[in-house]
């Protein structure tokens, strides 16, 4: 039947009642309500499971430049390979979407870990079956003493990991207009901040009904400074730009509003 679910077209798999998927394991972390909530471009998914938990060993991390996303490639323990689809050719694509990746402690590559989120089928990856997002990964340590959730590294100092984040975006732009957003990411405390640079951003612009519309990952230079310029391609309205800032062990959430109008 896996098969056959690969093979069909898109609009089709969309209608397909949900195939099998691994099961959710219970008091690590909540299932959520709504699994597609801030993951950018939810349309390319089709939820087949809510909430899944499977384990394996890490084969890839990478930070995705284009969205944002911490994509993880896993070996999925024996148990679990047999909810993969043919176009994952062995490996699970995981993610951690941008909003999370402050409170999602990453594992490295080799190690074992157990994985909680979403299970979905990827129509923009050849019909993968993926984890997506994931909010809670936890791993195994390194005597095989079974699964435990990782300790963070010792904190570092208050002063140190807060983040003062300024965002300057247009207050009113017409349809098809820039929205030019600049933003200043700094360090410390007040009278002792310093520029924040290579910080990760993460736009996403929402509408009136919390919905987003538009997404754009970048990040800060030398100075701490990001210079970035969105499209309004909505109706016209009143929007949201919100920003996740994140750099190990900070992070920070900011959003201003803009309207869009007719020309």
């Amino acid at each position: 039947m896996a098969l056959g679910l690969v093979q069909r077209p898109p609009a089709e798999n969309a209608a397909t009642p949900a195939a099998i998927a691994p099961a959710w394991q219970t008091g690590a972390v909540l299932c959520r309500d709504d699994p597609m909530a801030y993951v950018p471009h939810p349309t390319r998914f089709v939820v087949l499971a809510r909430c899944s938990t499977v384990s394996g060993t890490v084969r890839q991390v990478r930070r995705d430049p284009v969205d944002g996303e911490l994509n993880m490639l896993v070996a999925l323990d024996q148990p679990y390979s047999r909810f993969l689809l043919y176009g994952n050719q062995g490996l699970l694509r995981t993610a951690v979407v941008p909003r999370d990746i402050p409170k999602v402690m990453a594992p490295k590559v080799g190690q074992h870990a157990t994985f909680y989120g979403s299970w979905v089928m990827d129509r923009n990856q050849h019909n993968q079956a993926a984890m997506h997002p994931v909010w809670k990964v936890t791993t195994s340590n390194d005597l095989g003493q079974g699964s435990r959730a990782t300790s963070p590294a010792k904190p570092p100092s208050a002063t140190a990991r807060r983040v003062q984040v300024q965002m300057q975006v247009t207050k009113s732009v017409p349809m098809g207009g820039p929205i030019d957003v600049l933003v200043r990411a700094e360090s410390g405390s007040k009278g002792a901040r310093r520029p924040l640079p290579e910080a990760n951003l993460f736009f996403e612009v929402r509408d009136d009904d919390g919905r987003g519309v538009q997404w754009k990952a970048a990040m800060t230079n030398a100075l701490g400074l990001a210079r970035v310029t969105l499209v309004a391609l909505e109706h016209p309205g009143s929007f949201r730009v919100w920003l996740f800032v994140d750099k190990p062990g900070r992070s920070a959430i900011v959003s201003a509003p803009v309207t869009v109008r007719r020309r």
